[in-house]
């Protein structure tokens, strides 16, 4: 139902030892909705449910005889898959067509106003043919939009679980409750789940986006504080405050004005001392057990990448205005004009793709220095499980594999501690460094 490797990324529960939080599900209706949608049984039976409305959207029955096992073969070839409904697997054969028929017209056919007929046309072996014919006018389109839309309803669950609660045997509802047995589920009011790592409509709120507002919120109190203790213009008292300010005094000293000046530090100050403490307070979740880190999630590192890069062009453009912004990406050269007229457009063009190469290249830093740590300490943690169980090891022996094991990640754990603070320092560095330059002639 979904890569292994997700259950080290985001997703939509947060996972505790399986002793601490037990399913006990009773029946059908206990589980949650998209729980019950990956079940082969309600699949199968929604397939039928498909199949009847086809039916009467007027598609012969003797085309639909083989659909079905069709639709089973494709999920059993590709891991990725598995789970998908019958509908799914219909818009999947189309779409696939699509991209078929887009490198075909090119090569055979470049003048072709409709390229999809066009390789229908030669190739009339194509897969699932009937269906092509039922969305290739307005009428059924929009018949097999309604059809999608019916069986995305929570009703047709409902309709499911209502007749067929006894299907699900003890032996069913066991084996449901042990793979959910440790999952603390995230409650989702403004969206729909496909399974535990995505979504499949609206929004759904995922564990990473639970921590970042928390550590977004610690910020705000503890930084608060400090700035009502920093308005009183007293001396700072007590270890708190004088670690705090001695902390933010860093990031002023140490990253931003080394990377645009005195004279800027203190404007982009706010924005860029946020940044850092943003990023090592996520960093520092990763160290928290059960918890994780939403720095190894692409979509947070580019998001803070893209805010850099929003806040250079904003403040560069106020700077120059839009045109000198633009001539400002190319540094002077100094040139003779004969070669200045070969070489500055060619090296604008360099730099202009920099520009957003330079901060991608930023979020995957940070993205894959969390992540990779993450991966050794899982990796190495695993030794003292799969070792002694692939060689068949003696007690003993499993408890000498298992204590190497748990010393190395205890060692490489303080090591984490170190990368979480270094990256959230040269993130930030190479933020102040990116939007000096925007601001600056070069």
């Amino acid at each position: 139902m979904a890569s292994d490797i997700l259950h080290i990324k985001d997703g939509f529960y947060f996972e505790v030892p399986r002793f601490l939080w037990r399913s006990n599900r009773k029946q059908a209706s206990d589980f949650p909705a998209w729980f019950v949608r990956l079940d082969p049984d309600f699949q199968d039976w929604q397939a039928g449910q498909l199949v009847v409305q086809l039916q009467e959207a007027g598609v012969p029955e003797g085309t639909l005889s083989g659909l079905v096992d069709s639709w089973k073969a494709w999920q059993h070839s590709n891991h990725k898959n598995e789970g998908w409904p019958l509908q799914a697997y219909l818009d999947k054969v189309v779409s696939d067509a699509k991209v078929k028929a887009g490198k075909w017209v090119a090569k055979n056919a470049p003048g072709a106003a409709e390229p999809l007929k066009a390789y229908l046309a030669a190739h009339p072996e194509v897969e699932q043919p009937w269906f092509f014919d039922l969305i290739s006018t307005p009428d059924g389109l929009k018949k097999w939009e309604g059809i999608k839309s019916s069986l995305g309803q929570s009703s047709v669950v409902d309709a499911y679980v209502k007749e067929h609660s006894e299907d699900w045997g003890p032996e069913k509802i066991a084996s449901y409750n042990k793979s959910l047995d440790g999952k603390v589920l995230i409650p989702q009011p403004f969206g729909t789940l496909r399974n535990a790592y995505e979504a499949e409509s609206g929004f759904c709120i995922s564990r990473y986006m639970i921590i970042e507002v928390v550590v977004a919120l610690l910020l705000f109190f503890v930084f608060r504080w400090l700035a009502k203790r920093m308005k009183s213009n007293d001396a700072p008292k007590g270890k708190a405050w004088n670690f705090l300010e001695g902390f933010v005094q860093a990031v002023r000293n140490e990253m931003v004005v080394p990377a645009m000046g005195e004279h800027d530090a203190d404007r982009f100050m706010p924005f860029l001392w946020t940044i850092f403490f943003f990023i090592l307070g996520c960093n520092l979740m990763g160290m928290v057990p059960w918890v994780g880190s939403p720095t190894a999630a692409l979509g947070t590192t580019a998001a803070l990448a893209g805010l850099v890069f929003l806040v250079g062009l904003i403040f560069g453009v106020k700077a120059f205005g839009v045109a000198g912004y633009l001539k400002n990406i190319c540094p002077e050269l100094g040139l003779p004009w004969y070669l200045a007229f070969w070489v500055v457009p060619l090296l604008w063009v360099i730099e202009f793709a920099s520009l957003f190469i330079k901060h991608a290249v930023l979020a995957v830093r940070l993205l894959m220095n969390m992540g990779a740590g993450h991966l050794v300490l899982l990796g190495i943690l695993g030794i003292g499980i799969s070792v002694p169980a692939a060689l068949g090891l003696s007690t003993g022996g499993w408890l000498g594999v298992a204590g190497i094991s748990v010393i190395g990640t205890t060692i490489l754990s303080f090591l984490e501690v170190f990368v979480a603070f270094l990256q959230a320092y040269v993130f930030t560095f190479l933020a102040a460094l990116f939007i000096g330059s925007a601001i600056h002639h070069h």
